[in-house]
Order: C-alpha cells, then sequence, then structure tokens
C-alpha cells in the first residue's frame, strides 16, 4: 500500500479530535494500512475514522483509538497521544477499557515481530468486578415476549419457563455471571424492560 502523507494523518487528527501515536503513525507513512495472511489488520487513514465510529470508541471507551483488529472480533486498541506505544485487545462487542487485555508494551516492535500476540490480562482496580449479574427487576409488560427478548439479547440457556417462573417472584437473578461492559452495551437494546445490572459481590 502507498505511504499516508502528513496531510491525511492531520486531516484524521483534525476530524477526531485527537493525536494519534507516532509509533502508529510511523508505521502508516510506511504503509497506509497492513494486512496478514492471519487476519491481522493494521488500519489507515481511509479506514480509521469509520471503523473508530462502528465500534463507537468514543462513547465506550473515551481516551483510546481502534487502530486495527483480527477479523475474528478483537479490536486492537492504542490510547491516545503521541508518545503512546502499547497495543491493547477488546472483543468488538465489549469496548470498556477494564476489559481490554495488554498485547504489546511496543506497537512498532509488535510489527517487526509479525504481529506475534501473547495476552497479558491488564487489572484495572474499580468498584465492580470483570463480571455482573443481570437482574430482573419488574415484570415486563409484554410478559413472555419480553422475556424471550431478554434470553435472545443476552444469548442465555435459560428455559423460557424458568425465565416465567421467576418473573413473578422479583427481583429474579437471571444470570449470576456476565461480562459487565457486554452487559452494559447489550442492555440498551431492551428498551423499557426493566433489567439492572449488579455487582457479583452484592
Amino acid at each position: 500500500m502507498p505511504s499516508a502523507s502528513d496531510n491525511e494523518i492531520l486531516k484524521v487528527e483534525n476530524q477526531m479530535n485527537t493525536k494519534l501515536p507516532n509509533s502508529y503513525k510511523d508505521i502508516i507513512k510506511t504503509s497506509n494500512g497492513l494486512s496478514t495472511g492471519e487476519g491481522i489488520l493494521i488500519y489507515g487513514t481511509q479506514d480509521i475514522i469509520e471503523r473508530n465510529e462502528n465500534w463507537e470508541t468514543q462513547i465506550y471507551a473515551p481516551g483510546y483509538i481502534a487502530i486495527g483488529d483480527d477479523s475474528g472480533g478483537g479490536v486492537f486498541i492504542m490510547p491516545q497521544g503521541e508518545e503512546e506505544k502499547k497495543v491493547l485487545i477488546s472483543d468488538s462487542g465489549d469496548m470498556t477499557p477494564e476489559h481490554f487485555e495488554l498485547v504489546t508494551s511496543d506497537f512498532t516492535i509488535w510489527v517487526k515481530s509479525g504481529f506475534l500476540i501473547n495476552i497479558d490480562k491488564i487489572k484495572e482496580e474499580g468498584s465492580w468486578s470483570n463480571n455482573c449479574k443481570i437482574v430482573l427487576i419488574e415484570s415486563p409488560d409484554g410478559g413472555l415476549k419480553d422475556l424471550l427478548k431478554i434470553k435472545s439479547v443476552f444469548g442465555l440457556t435459560i428455559s423460557a419457563a424458568d425465565l416465567l417462573k421467576g418473573s413473578k417472584n422479583l427481583p429474579y437473578i437471571i444470570e449470576e455471571e456476565f461480562p459487565y461492559g457486554k452487559a452494559k452495551k447489550l442492555i440498551e437494546k431492551l428498551e423499557d424492560i426493566k433489567v439492572e445490572l449488579r455487582d457479583t459481590k452484592q
């Protein structure tokens, strides 16, 4: 691929209101976008804005920028800022920073090594554990239809009969352990159905 020009990079930074890491800019100045036979993609200036809009990075991970993906649901993330070098990975359905995992502490070395991935889980301090409980706090107006919607949205294995039974004995814990970041995003699809996310420590 051709190299990215300084003007193309500046246009991206202005449009995204950010400073791209110098290590990332150095790579796209050599090749404006990279791909491997294993499905690793590093976005060029022609893709990075659209991909970050798709992943809703600024909403769920402000201060970070998606710079590539693994073609299998994993998104490569870097902190914003010219001096940043580390690369993290996130599930595309769970773009919350507390669930990011470290891929490399040096983007340039990672690229030169052929994108070898040796993930070390990043431990973030926080009031939430990595998982949460999904709790039904009010019987849905739509009855069984709404209960099945909950089951579908979260991809749960619980039976419709158990959901219906539980909805008559509130609050009802639908799921004891579910990734918090993913649940936080999926719960928006339930609209008026009264489901609450609670810390597993409660």
